[in-house]
């Protein structure tokens, strides 16, 4: 039997019109989350209009295949966090401000931009 991630559900919910944006955090903070690792220090963050995004995914397969559509390298490795820790810590090691976008590329796509009451206060784009 497989477990699915409990905020896809709630990120589904949400983009059908059914859920809330809180409820959506809530399970990603309780979730277990995959990052790419580009070495054992460094994450890949993308960088738009002066944003930087965070990919974070639901699963090691849904990682696999983002990096399969971006033509990359699927021999990687990966850190599985909890999304609180990867919004409470991690962002504060990346560049100011990142956000996180899940799941890319699937119909449930959430993101998770870096303002108060998702991520940590000292973060924030809105502190």
């Amino acid at each position: 039997m497989h477990n699915e991630n409990p905020a896809v559900e709630h990120a589904r919910r949400y983009r059908n019109g059914e859920g809330e944006p809180e409820a959506f955090v809530e399970a990603f903070r309780k979730s277990t989350v995959y990052l790419q690792r580009i070495d054992p220090l460094s994450l890949p963050v993308i960088t738009i209009e002066g944003l930087s995004w965070l990919a974070a995914f639901s699963s090691p397969e849904l990682l696999r295949q983002h990096l399969e559509a971006r033509r990359e390298s699927i021999d990687v490795g990966y850190l599985a966090v909890t999304g609180e820790r990867l919004l409470d810590h991690y962002l504060r090691a990346l560049p100011k401000p990142t956000g996180v976008v899940f799941d890319n590329g699937t119909g449930h796509m959430m993101t998770l931009p870096p303002v108060r009451g998702i991520v940590a206060d000292d973060v924030a784009v809105d502190a």
